[in-house]
């Protein structure tokens, strides 16, 4: 991904997606990429007083797909990570 096509997606992300905890649209400042590859990229979204949202963003052809999970957290979420920790040796194996 280049700058420009960043700098685009984080425009989408103020403007579409919201704080799962009150609802208010991220500011471009409170965007962060946690990493990049290719055409996915890993961000944090940060809303003042609530735990930081991932998102996952992918440019699939002429699209920008963003997957932020929204909703609770469940156990198998929790045992799934937990594993996937466990396992990785080092950290560039939990992002692939």
């Amino acid at each position: 991904m280049n700058s420009n096509e960043i700098q685009k997606i984080f425009q989408l992300i103020a403007k579409r997606v919201r704080c799962p905890h009150c609802g208010r649209q991220y500011l471009l400042e409170n965007i962060h990429v946690l990493r990049s590859a290719e055409n996915d990229c890993l961000l944090q979204l940060d809303c003042k007083g609530h735990s930081p949202t991932l998102a996952r963003v992918s440019i699939i052809g002429p699209r920008i797909v963003v997957d932020n999970k929204r909703g609770k957290i469940t156990a198998n979420d929790l045992l799934d990570a937990y594993q996937k920790l466990s396992q990785a040796k080092k950290i560039e194996e939990l992002f692939k």
